[in-house]
């Protein structure tokens, strides 16, 4: 039954053209994403989106699937720093939030892992630059 699908589509469309709003349109998520979109105070960093750029303000949040102590620096390894990441049952996850806000802009922001459970480095170091 395409055609049936193709007609009731056209009705549809020419609906919508005479009101001037889409005609099936749901108005809670319109408003919602549309008219107050909410912004994020996260940026989220996985290995399977690994992030290069994040602006500043935001919340850097680093998602593993493992327990991890994170290696971090913003000065090109002249100090370094720990942060130890925090389990969340519920999505089985491990996960660090860092403040962007007190880095300068521009900063590279660096960091490895060392897996608790394995006893051992990642061997690779990524980056996260700061708008």
């Amino acid at each position: 039954m395409p055609l049936c699908w193709s007609h009731a589509e056209y009705v549809a469309l020419v609906r919508s053209r005479h009101d001037g709003v889409c005609f099936d349109r749901v108005d809670p998520a319109f408003e919602r994403y549309i008219l107050n979109p909410a912004q994020s105070r996260y940026e989220i960093w996985t290995v399977r989106h690994p992030l290069r750029l994040a602006p500043p303000g935001k919340i850097l949040r680093i998602i593993v699937a493992a327990e991890a102590t994170i290696v971090w620096s913003t000065d090109n390894w002249i100090r370094r720093d720990e942060s130890q990441t925090s389990y969340q049952p519920e999505l089985n996850l491990w996960f660090a939030d860092f403040p962007t806000a007190e880095w300068p802009q521009g900063s590279a922001f660096a960091f490895t892992f060392f897996w608790k459970r394995d006893q051992r480095r990642e061997g690779r170091n990524w980056q996260v630059n700061i708008l």
